[in-house]
Formats: C-alpha cells, sequence, structure tokens
C-alpha cells in the first residue's frame, strides 16, 4: 500500500517559494538589479534553512553543539586571511597581521552561519535519543 497522496513530508523543502525566488534571482540578473539580485540570493540561502531549523525534530545535545560549530566557523574568515598573504615572502617567514585583521568584520557572520547551518542540515547519528 502506498502513503495517500494529500499527505505531505513536514522536513520537505518549501518548493513553490524557492522557485518563485530562483526566478526573482534570473529577472533580477537579466534586468542587472544588483540589490534584488543579492536579497534573492540571500533569501534562497535562508528560506530554506530557517525552514528546517524550525521544522526539524530537536535531538538532546543540538544546542550546544550548533554554539560549537559556529564557534569553529567563526574562525575561518581568519585563517582565510591568513592563508592570503602567504604569497608574499615576508609573510612566510612570520604572519602578518593585515590578513588576519581583513577577515574580523565577517567573524560574527561566519559564526552565526556555521550555527544555523549546522542546527539546520546537521544529520541525526544512530545513538542519540529524541527528546
Amino acid at each position: 500500500m502506498s502513503a495517500p497522496e494529500d499527505e505531505q513530508d513536514p522536513h520537505a523543502p518549501l518548493w513553490p517559494p524557492l522557485l518563485a525566488t530562483l526566478g526573482v534571482l534570473w529577472v533580477a540578473t537579466q534586468v542587472r538589479e544588483q540589490k534584488l539580485v543579492l536579497s534573492a540570493l540571500a533569501t534562497l540561502v535562508a528560506l530554506p534553512t530557517l525552514w528546517r531549523v524550525v521544522t526539524r525534530r530537536w535531538v538532546r545535545g543540538d544546542v550546544l553543539r550548533g554554539l560549537a560549530m559556529g564557534y569553529l566557523a567563526c574562525h575561518a574568515p581568519l585563517l582565510l586571511g591568513a592563508c592570503s598573504t602567504l604569497d608574499r615572502p615576508e609573510c612566510r617567514i612570520r604572519l602578518c597581521m593585515d590578513g588576519v585583521l581583513a577577515g574580523v568584520p565577517y567573524v560574527p557572520w561566519a559564526g552565526v552561519l556555521g550555527t544555523l547551518l549546522y542546527w539546520a542540515w546537521g544529520t541525526l547519528s544512530g545513538g542519540r535519543r529524541a527528546l
């Protein structure tokens, strides 16, 4: 027996809003409206992530693991900034701080993004208990 067609998976992505946003993104790129393109791209990332965070089944320890992932992710801009200075010979011997400081404004955004992405798309392992 198959499942009734009117039952939908509560964790399935919202296809109509995603496709509408993709259409807006395509039109905005054709018209070359930069602000509309950026807002459509942000919506394409935020909509499925927030939908997943709201509808997911929370498991014990998810909040702590999500915050730890945010802490780890907030160091990525600093590491990328440090790696961007490796092409200069004087920075190979000692660390040049200008590359590291260039990544500092992105630290809080990377932390929030890492936390949200873990909470939205982190998989459940078999041994964890659901609350």
